[in-house]
C-alpha cells in the first residue's frame, strides 16, 4: 500500500515576510495531502546562534544597514556564497536532518534561500524529495537563492528569471509565478465605503495607510507627524506591527487628522480600504499592494534586496520613493490631491501584480508531487528515533 504523501514548507522568522508567503502557499496545497510550515531555526536541534540570527537581522537592518548592505554585495558573486552556505549549515543541518527524517516529505518547497541546496548535500540523490524554492523578493536577489539541484524554481518577475539563468538555473526548470501572497488580495470582500465603515473610518475621506513591517521599523512615527503638520486633507491608518514602543509612541501623539493606530493585525482590508501605501520596500508587501492596484510611496527600505524591490515598482510607474520627510509630504499631498494620477498608478500596480501567485506555486508542487521521487526514492522503513514535534 502506498504511503499517504507529504508537503513540506521550510520558512524563517527573519521578517515576517517568508512566513506570509509560507502560509499563502500552505492555504493552496494543503488539500492536497498532509502539509507543513515549519522553520528550522526554531527545532529543538538547532543551533542557538540561528534563531538568534533572526533577531541579529532586525536590529542589523535598522541600526547599521550599511554593514548588511555591504555583506550582500560582497557575498553575492560566485564562491562567495558558499561563506553564506557553510555558516547556515552548521547552524541548521542537524534540525534539517531530523525534520526530514521525521517528516519524510515527498515535496520540500523552501521560501528561504540555501535550504534547499543544504538539504542536497544531506540526503543522497536517491533518498532526496523533490525540491522547489519560492523566491521572496522582486529585483535585487541574492544568487543563494539559486540551487542547481531543485527541481523548480518559482520567480516573481522577469529580472528575477534572469538572474536565476545567469546563476545555472536550467530554464525549463524556471517559472514565473509571482510572490505568494494571501488569497484576499484578488477581490475586495466589500465596496471600499463598507469596508472603510467596517473599520471605523470616514467612508468619503482620502487614506493613507502607513506601514512599517512586521517588526515595526523604519521612521514612521517621523513621516506621519509630518504629514499630520501639513494638515493634509486626509485620514491616516498607522500599522506599527509588533514594536510595541511605537504603537505607544503613535497613541501618545495628539493628532489633526483622523489618526487610526493598529498593532500586529491582518492588512487586507487595511489594503483595499486605502488609496495609497506608504510603506518600506519589503518584497511580501510591496507584492500585496501590486495586487491589490495599490499606489505607494516608499519612505525606507531594508539593505540589500529591498532596493531593487523599490526599483521595480517605480520603473513601472507604480510607486514614488521620498528620500525625506519633506519629500513624503509633498508626494503624500500630490497623490491624495490627485485621483486622476492616483487611478493611473493603480493600474500601472495591477499590471506587474500577481493576486494568483500562490495558486501558480500550488499547481507547481502538485506537478512535484505527481512526478514522484528522485530515481526511485523512497521512505526508509524504519521511522526515525528522533521523535520531536513540528510546528504548523
Amino acid at each position: 500500500m502506498q504511503s499517504p504523501k507529504r508537503i513540506l514548507i521550510l520558512t524563517t522568522d527573519a521578517g515576517s515576510g517568508h512566513r506570509s508567503a509560507a502560509a499563502a502557499i500552505e492555504r493552496e496545497v494543503s488539500h492536497l495531502c498532509e502539509t507543513r510550515v515549519v522553520n528550522p531555526a526554531h527545532h529543538p536541534l538547532a543551533s542557538t546562534t540561528l534563531a538568534q540570527a533572526e533577531k541579529f537581522y532586525l536590529e542589523m537592518v535598522r541600526d547599521a544597514p550599511e554593514h548588511y548592505d555591504f555583506a550582500h554585495a560582497m557575498t553575492d558573486v560566485p564562491g562567495l556564497d558558499m561563506f553564506l552556505e557553510f555558516t547556515l549549515s552548521s547552524a541548521v543541518r542537524n534540525s534539517l536532518e531530523a525534520i526530514l527524517a521525521e517528516y519524510q516529505p515527498d515535496v520540500v518547497v523552501s521560501v528561504y534561500p540555501l535550504f534547499t541546496r543544504i538539504i542536497s548535500h544531506i540526503l543522497k540523490p536517491a533518498q532526496r524529495p523533490r525540491l522547489i524554492t519560492v523566491v521572496c523578493d522582486l529585483g535585487n536577489v541574492h544568487r543563494a537563492w539559486f540551487n542547481r539541484v531543485d527541481d523548480c524554481v518559482a520567480v516573481p518577475t522577469a529580472l528575477v528569471r534572469e538572474k536565476a539563468r545567469k546563476c545555472g538555473i536550467e530554464a525549463q526548470k524556471i517559472v514565473h509565478t509571482g510572490l505568494p501572497i494571501d488569497a484576499g488580495y484578488r477581490a475586495m470582500r466589500a465596496p471600499k465605503a463598507e469596508l472603510r465603515r467596517d473599520l471605523g473610518w470616514d467612508p468619503e475621506l482620502p487614506t493613507l495607510l502607513l506601514l512599517s513591517g512586521g517588526a515595526g521599523v523604519g521612521p514612521v512615527l517621523e513621516m506621519a507627524q509630518a504629514v499630520d503638520a501639513h494638515t493634509l486633507p486626509c485620514q491616516i491608518a498607522i500599522v506599527a506591527g509588533r514594536n510595541q514602543d511605537l504603537a505607544a509612541a503613535l497613541r501618545a501623539q495628539t493628532w489633526r487628522n483622523p489618526t487610526h493606530v493598529y498593532d500586529f493585525v491582518p492588512l487586507v482590508d487595511l489594503v483595499h480600504a486605502t488609496d495609497i501605501v506608504a510603506s518600506k520596500a519589503g518584497g511580501l508587501t510591496v507584492s500585496e499592494c501590486m495586487a491589490a492596484g495599490k499606489p505607494m510611496v516608499f519612505y525606507g527600505e531594508a539593505p540589500g534586496q529591498e532596493g531593487g524591490n523599490r526599483t521595480y515598482v517605480i520603473a513601472h510607474d507604480a510607486g514614488l520613493w521620498a528620500e525625506n520627510a519633506r519629500n513624503f509630504v509633498d508626494y503624500s499631498h500630490i497623490l491624495l490631491a490627485s485621483p486622476a494620477l492616483r487611478a493611473s498608478m493603480s493600474d500601472a500596480a495591477r499590471r506587474i501584480g500577481y493576486p494568483d501567485a500562490a495558486v501558480a506555486v500550488g499547481r507547481e508542487v502538485e506537478r512535484l508531487l505527481q512526478m514522484g521521487p528522485v530515481m526511485g526514492a523512497g521512505r526508509t522503513k524504519k521511522p526515525s528515533p528522533l521523535v520531536v514535534p513540528l510546528e504548523r
